[in-house]
């Protein structure tokens, strides 16, 4: 397949796991209403985005065999920043990972669809720059944005910090572990700012005295309108996938957004839930690294033997994309 993208391998790194009802109970609520992932992952003191991101990599270059003199360009596909930019994660990833002067290293922003759009990027890239080897590096610290005393946000208490890379090329000198063939995606512009982090921004640069200024607030929708919306999203970007590529997937590699959404995923696009790779009851909900340690677990378990659905989304866009074995 043209400009088909080889999959050479992968690392994970993740804070030790505990259980959200010993999390939530800790906080002083009730812990049970709760019907999320069993575990969440809290970064240790020193886990940032960037030291995490960097120890993933570091996984995913010894996992691939690949030098990391090797890099073109970097891609880290986080929300979760150690500083504001102009500071670069990416940049601070490469430097602690010893890439060179000829990689170029890039911030992606766009929630949890963060990997599955940086592979999209990385694909067409490398393409135009005479092929080479690049990395996507996913990391999240957010853990420490949620109010576990609050039942409105129950639906964020399964969150969990951590991290996972991937190592992708256009060229034939390595070892292929998969094939990833492209992504279509499908955007709900009206939902920007459904999970609204208020303060820090130009809008409203300070929080008022009192005001937790990293907390994250649920807005807008109800759920059954929510409900309704993932519905549409990941039922478009599946068809524009399969009219694309001709294929009809029956495995399926997403984010682990949350437990119950899964089964509403599986309904819409016709997979059965059995036919998920499913991480979130050990790992929590990882933001943007959700695909890339799904990914991670299979092509170090059974490997890439059948097509795989990989999909993934934020509140305002939806994206469906193909893997292929080698």
């Amino acid at each position: 397949m043209k400009n088909a993208l080889s999959i050479l391998g992968t690392g994970v790194y993740l804070p030790p796991a505990r259980p959200v009802r010993d999390v939530v109970a800790e906080a002083g609520q009730d812990p049970s209403g709760h019907q999320g992932w069993d575990n969440c992952c809290h970064a240790l003191e020193d886990d940032h985005p960037s030291t995490m991101g960097a120890t993933a990599l570091r996984k995913a270059l010894e996992d691939a065999n690949v030098d990391p003199g090797e890099l073109k360009l970097v891609l880290f596909a986080g929300m979760s920043r150690d500083y504001l930019p102009s500071w670069s994660v990416a940049t601070e990833i490469m430097k602690a990972c010893g890439a060179e002067a000829h990689c170029m290293g890039l911030d992606m922003t766009i929630g949890c669809l963060g990997a599955l759009s940086a592979l999209d990027m990385a694909q067409g890239w490398l393409a135009t720059h005479g092929g080479g080897v690049a990395a996507i590096v996913a990391a999240e610290r957010w853990t420490y944005t949620i109010d576990y005393t609050s039942i409105e946000n129950m639906g964020l208490w399964g969150h969990s910090d951590g991290a996972a890379a991937t190592i992708v090329s256009h060229d034939t000198s390595h070892d292929a572990k998969a094939t990833f063939c492209g992504a279509e995606f499908f955007a709900q512009n009206d939902l920007n700012g459904t999970v609204l982090i208020e303060y820090g921004g130009t809008r409203h640069p300070i929080a008022p005295p009192g005001v937790t200024p990293f907390e994250r607030k649920l807005m807008g929708l109800s759920r059954n309108d929510l409900r309704q919306r993932y519905s549409d999203g990941y039922s478009n970007s599946f068809k524009a996938l399969k009219a694309r590529f001709d294929c009809n997937p029956e495995r399926v590699i997403i984010n682990q957004t949350a437990n119950l959404f899964l089964h509403l995923i599986a309904s819409v696009i016709e997979i059965p839930i059995e036919k998920f790779l499913v991480t979130g009851h050990e790992t929590g909900h990882v933001g943007s690294a959700d695909i890339l340690i799904g990914l991670d677990r299979l092509l170090h378990s059974d490997g890439v033997k059948e097509p795989y659905l990989v999909a993934g989304s934020t509140p305002y866009a939806f994206g469906s994309g193909l893997i292929m074995p080698t």
